[in-house]
């Protein structure tokens, strides 16, 4: 008989009190039991902390990560705490107040598995179902929509945090004493530019969660290729520069953890791009995307990154100091 594989859900919370019962008791009631939860709260003010110590009463395999020590460090810091300091055959993550479909870790862990070779680093993502602050909604959040190249995935993640499942030889490159996680902007990014450098990147075709929306922040992505929505885009551009400013500070982060390690058109691109920020001006910016055009999901991203790259050159050059 095959022993089963033990997976680690790693969560993070901050005043969810809202919604945290309603997602652990949609991991609960997982069709896959063999699973460890662990709840980092990152400063709570509400009543989400003795929400969680009265689960960790109810259920052994729940456990308060940082009881003694509740203090606030960010989202990022707060995930990559959790998974620093676990340890299991794999490592999903999770939001606090989504709802988790019951097949969800079974059928993530089974195309894991499917997945795996002898020491490399696998992540498997699936899709999500959008839906409103009452679980009510059908859009899916990707359908066929997903790029797994490292060079594309550089430009823009397409890797729900909440959907996706790592392995421990992922975890492996990720080398915490060497990384500075306030330069890598999102852990599960930083997570799908490893897998896909140095390993692989699956998709599961399905939803397997209901991803909570809340109030004016639900934009389904249908809008997002409508005229009304490109025309709010260009005259509203923060979303797009920050997006623009996170593709350098990451590649630079990466570069430097990883440049040696890459060959071929990835380690051109890293190489490139991870070190734009030390030069940046007009004319540089033009040359490099001349030569190395940004690998974006459709044309008129590709020109607004471009676009963007000449606009914001000193801006770009900023992320240096």
């Amino acid at each position: 008989m095959v022993k089963e594989k033990q997976v680690v859900i790693l969560m993070s919370t901050y005043n969810g009190e809202r919604y945290l019962k309603e997602q652990i008791e949609s991991i609960r009631n997982q069709n896959y039991p063999d699973w460890q939860l662990y709840i980092r709260d990152d400063g709570s003010q509400d009543r989400t902390q003795d929400i969680i110590r009265n689960y960790t009463k109810q259920d052994a395999r729940i456990h308060f990560f940082n009881e003694s020590h509740v203090h606030n460090v960010g989202v990022v810091n707060s995930f990559m705490d959790l998974f620093e300091h676990t340890s299991a055959d794999y490592y999903m993550f999770s939001d606090q107040d989504d709802y988790w479909l019951p097949n969800k870790v079974g059928a993530t862990l089974q195309l894991m598995q499917q997945s795996e070779e002898q020491g490399a680093p696998v992540c498997v993502h699936t899709d999500l179902k959008i839906v409103d602050a009452d679980l009510n909604g059908d859009e899916l959040m990707n359908g066929d929509d997903v790029w797994h190249q490292f060079t594309h995935l550089m430009f823009g993640n397409c890797i729900t945090g909440c959907t996706m499942m790592v392995n421990s030889a992922l975890k492996d490159y990720v080398e915490f004493d060497r990384l500075d996680i306030n330069r890598i902007y999102m852990h599960d990014w930083w997570l799908a530019l490893i897998a896909a450098a140095f390993g692989k990147v699956e998709y599961l075709n399905q939803p397997t969660i209901l991803y909570r929306q809340h109030g004016d922040n639900v934009v389904g992505s249908k809008q997002k290729n409508t005229i009304p929505y490109l025309i709010h885009r260009l005259f509203n551009q923060k979303m797009d520069e920050d997006n623009m400013m996170h593709v350098f500070m990451v590649s630079n982060e990466f570069k430097k953890m990883y440049v040696d390690r890459l060959t071929g058109k990835d380690k051109r691109y890293i190489e490139v791009y991870g070190d734009v920020i030390n030069h940046s001006s007009v004319l540089s910016n033009i040359a490099t995307f001349i030569k190395y055009p940004p690998l974006r999901n459709h044309l008129k991203g590709k020109i607004f990154f471009a676009y963007l790259m000449v606009q914001d050159a000193q801006k770009i050059k900023n992320l240096a100091n």
